[in-house]
This record gives structure tokens, sequence and C-alpha cells, in this order.
């Protein structure tokens, strides 16, 4: 872009990067590749896997989260119906759908490497969520590295401990291991933990690894840019746990280190990269079921169809 893209970063932001969450302003925006026009486009070009499609209810403790697909619908089809529906689109790795965009998140991540020591991903990509009004994502956690770069619309983030109240031990290595979806249990006096930030376009925000949260949507359209990445101590972090919930789910041990300093850490990638090798925990992982579709005539912008297996 020929500009750096972080406007307001300092040097104690390097100090805190990956420890506290940070927010900060961006100029994604600039690349032009944001727009209307570009996300049908973007849209139009996606297989399906490369795309989540969501529909969701009102309540933040009870999960009703449903699997749709895009259909023959166009991309501004799409955007039609997440204007006047309750959706939630999620473009995974458009950096392979797309160069320009693999360009961008290379931007983004030789900067941060400039900026931050040590910071080393070896693995990274690039989403776009598209979300209508007052929609909400429920309560979850994600494994990779995750930073939310908005882009139009506002919304409200609850940022969580990440202590054993909030995500427990158990519960993150069933995520990792495919064995339950990323949505946890939640209680609405978490929110008295919570740290909520009301995005603004051109804000970002990183959180500490792992960190549960949620999300609702202000009564307007809402896009960001997603950027996930994986780091040496990332990496060692996903083995650990992976291996744990196999030994704990399998084998009946209890009491499992998380340590990544440990001797232990490098039998246990070891162990997890062999079973997934193997696809030992196939019987064990979940299936996402699709059950509705994109349908312009419709006034939720969706239809129900039977459902199938993803």
């Amino acid at each position: 872009m020929g500009q750096e893209l972080l406007r307001d970063w300092s040097a104690s932001h390097a100090n805190s990067f990956g420890d506290e969450t940070l927010l900060l302003h961006h100029r994604l925006k600039d690349s032009g590749l944001f727009s209307r026009q570009a996300l049908a486009e973007l849209i139009g070009n996606c297989s399906s896997e490369h795309y989540n499609l969501n529909t969701m209810g009102h309540d933040p403790e009870t999960s009703e989260w449903r699997e749709g697909v895009i259909g023959d619908a166009s991309g501004e089809d799409v955007l039609a119906s997440i204007e006047r529906g309750r959706i939630w689109l999620n473009l995974r790795g458009v950096e392979e759908i797309d160069p320009r965009y693999k360009t961008l998140l290379d931007e983004i991540f030789d900067e941060i490497s400039a900026r931050v020591p040590d910071f080393a991903p070896f693995k990274t990509k690039l989403g776009i969520l598209v979300s209508s009004p007052k929609v909400q994502v429920y309560y979850h956690a994600d494994i990779p590295g995750q930073m939310l770069w908005h882009l139009e619309g506002t919304k409200r983030i609850y940022i969580y401990p990440t202590t054993d109240k909030f995500l427990s031990q158990q519960d993150l290595e069933g995520i990792i291991t495919g064995e339950t979806e990323e949505d946890l249990p939640f209680d609405s006096i978490f929110d008295d933990e919570a740290t909520i930030y009301h995005l603004q376009p051109d804000q970002m925000l990183f959180w500490p690894l792992n960190s549960p949260h949620r999300v609702t949507n202000d009564d307007c359209i809402n896009i960001s840019v997603t950027t996930e990445h994986y780091t040496d101590d990332i990496r060692k972090s996903y083995a650990v746990n992976y291996a744990n919930g196999i030994l704990r789910r399998v084998l009946g041990l209890k009491h499992l280190s998380r340590s990544l300093t440990s001797p232990l850490v490098y039998p246990k990638a070891a162990f997890a990269m062999l079973w997934r090798t193997l696809k030992l925990n196939r019987s064990r992982e979940i299936d996402l079921m699709v059950d509705f579709a994109i349908d312009t005539g419709s006034k939720t912008g969706i239809k129900d169809i039977p459902a199938y297996a993803k």
C-alpha cells in the first residue's frame, strides 16, 4: 500500500504484544479491497471450502448457531440478504482466492514483525466477516493468534480473562481436537469481568491467545477483516493441548501439564502429529450440518433446506 498500516503504534505496544489486548487504528480500507463491489466479486468467487454462512438466535446463553450455504446466489444477492436478515458470513483464507489479499496479508505481518522483536509467524491467513445488523457471535475461543481489523459499522467485543473459570482446560482441548465447536458454556454474570470494546471503523483489536470472547453488532451491517497466525509458541501450545485432550479422553489421564518448557513438549507434539496423521480421532470429531440457504425472495434472506453434513 506504500504506507504504514498501523497508524498509532508506539514502542510500548511491542512490549505488551500478545500479552495484553491492544486497540489500535489502521488503514486497511485504503487498499480498496473492501468496497461493496470488491466484496460481491470475492463472494462470487468463493467455493464452499472458503466460507461459513451462519444464522443464530438472540439469547447469548443459548447457542442456536446454524450452518448455511450460498447456493446459486450472486455476491450482490448475498450482501443484500445480509443487510436485511440475521446472517454472519465468514470468508476464510481469501489470500488463496485473490493474490491481492495475499499481498495485503504479507504487508500486515511484515509490518508487525518489523515492530515486535522475536515475532516470527510462520503461518498466516486472512478472512473477511460480513454480518447483519444486531446479530451476535456466541461466547467462544479461537486456537491461533487472532486480530480483528474493523472496517464498517459498529460492534461490541466482550473479552474475558483466560482463567479456568472462563475457559477450562478440558474445553480448550475439546476445541483443539475437534470434538466440540468453538462455542463455550456462557453465563451472563461473566460480563461482570469482561472488558468491552465498542469497535469503530478503522480500529483493530488484538487479544491474548485463546481469550474467550463474544460479539454483538449494533443496528448496522458490519464488515471486518480477521487475520490469524501461528508462531512457534502457538504451535507448541496447540500440540500440547491436542495431546492432552487425547490422553485425557482415551487413556483417562488427569492433571496434565500445559507447560511449553517441559521436557514433555516435543514428545507430546510428536504424539499429536501422529494421531492427527492417522486420523485416529475422526470418530470423535463433530460434523457440521447445513440446513438453510440464501433466498433473495425471503424477508429474512434465507430459506430452510433438508439438512446434510458439510
